[in-house]
């Protein structure tokens, strides 16, 4: 029935928790635990006070919480060890060669007239598998995905080398 369906389908999804989400789970319930004690704690320290004790001590807790803060912001401006500063800035060092792509490392392709002629060749035989041997030819393309184009660009320096 589809009314089952839907059921079971969430019944999957949570059968597929990871064992990351369960430590989660289980760090956070710690968590909460925790807070539970100190609540508890906090409420018997504080449950036979009055109105009056309870704000004066809120105003006390605020006041020493917030001065400590300016302390700790002031001490770390403000250092009274004048050797050393409180922000230092160091010099940023650069690589020696940051400016540099590496491109001018990598020698310029070149294909000179015997090597043009043997690709030539290839070209010519790869063309015959096409048309008498096709299952050769589609083994050969298949075992070498980009032949062809490396052909086609070797090609494309040689004329490219004739023009200059």
């Amino acid at each position: 029935m589809w009314l089952f369906k839907k059921q079971k389908k969430k019944d999957e999804e949570s059968s597929n928790s990871t064992m990351s989400d369960k430590m989660a789970g289980k760090i956070a319930g710690a968590g909460i635990r925790v807070q539970g004690y100190f609540a508890k704690g906090m409420t018997k320290i504080f449950k036979n006070m009055n109105n009056k004790k309870l704000k004066a001590f809120l105003i006390l807790f605020c006041i020493s919480a917030g001065g400590y803060s300016i302390y700790l912001i002031a001490n770390a401006v403000v250092s009274p060890d004048k050797k050393q500063p409180a922000f230092k800035v160091d010099q940023v060092d650069m690589p020696k060669h940051f400016n540099k792509t590496g491109d001018e490392l990598i020698p310029e392709a070149t294909v000179d007239g015997q090597t043009f002629n043997k690709i030539q060749d290839f070209k010519r035989y790869m063309d015959s598998l096409k048309q008498k041997k096709s299952y050769l030819y589609d083994s050969i393309i298949t075992a070498r995905p980009f032949l062809m184009d490396t052909v086609l660009m070797l090609e494309e320096i040689y004329y490219s080398q004739k023009q200059k």
